[in-house]
């Protein structure tokens, strides 16, 4: 079956030749330049949230432990990375999904965690009809496949639409996404070490409902690995 699929890949590109996500370069979905600038989140950072600090946990951490036990970024959420969650996005370029991937299996490997499954940060809905697919599941795919772990696209669900995100306050952020998530598929997490998989973030208070959704259900640990890291110091 992979010999086929791995066929099946060179017949799309000799029909559809990849462009690098970032720069449009052609030749690969993510050139060697672009891979070349992609900045990763300087080290050190605190164990639990992923931030760059001397102390870990971090006083953000150690005051407010969240529910996750570990979230961490494979870069910064600019630059190439910038350019590329946006096209993965809102471009509908899907097909650039497992080149991005790798950056999160290295991370993955980086942090040394040990996820029994992989479930990725679901859309609400009518934000999945709208868009046609979810960015972060398209993720989770590829990664599912490089790690060898299982997926359970559907074993979380988005219940509540919120607004999106961008431009709020941290309070404003979690209380946007306080309760939007339930567990659909319980057998799936309960007594599992979950690896929740998301594109971008900032505050970190989406993973931290999914963590909290999780854990209630019975998951046993969770750990958020996400493609891109926003600075998050306006947060502070």
């Amino acid at each position: 079956m992979r010999a086929i699929h791995r066929q099946g890949v060179r017949v799309l590109d000799l029909l559809y030749p990849p462009r690098c996500a970032s720069c449009r370069q052609p030749g690969s979905w993510l050139c060697l330049s672009c891979r070349a600038a992609i900045k990763p989140v300087p080290e050190p950072t605190c164990a639990v949230c992923g931030q760059p600090s001397f102390h870990s946990p971090c006083s953000s951490c150690r005051e407010a432990p969240p529910a996750f036990d570990g979230l961490y970024a494979a870069a910064l959420f600019e630059g190439p990375v910038r350019e590329a969650v946006h096209r993965l996005k809102y471009g509908n370029l899907t097909a650039a999904a497992p080149a991005l991937a790798e950056l999160l299996s290295a991370a993955y490997q980086h942090r040394g965690w040990d996820g029994d499954c992989i479930i990725p940060v679901p859309l609400h809905p009518t934000r999945q009809r709208q868009r046609g697919y979810n960015q972060s599941a398209e993720l989770a795919k590829a990664l599912s496949s490089a790690q060898r772990l299982p997926l359970y696209l559907t074993a979380l669900q988005r219940t509540r639409a919120g607004r999106d995100q961008i431009g709020l306050t941290l309070e404003a952020r979690r209380t946007n996404v306080y309760s939007a998530f339930a567990v659909r598929h319980r057998e799936c997490v309960t007594g599992r070490r979950c690896l929740v998989i998301d594109d971008v973030a900032t505050t970190g208070s989406t993973a931290n409902e999914c963590a909290r959704t999780l854990k209630a259900t019975g998951a046993t640990k969770v750990y958020a690995l996400v493609l891109a890291r926003q600075q998050m110091e306006e947060y502070r």
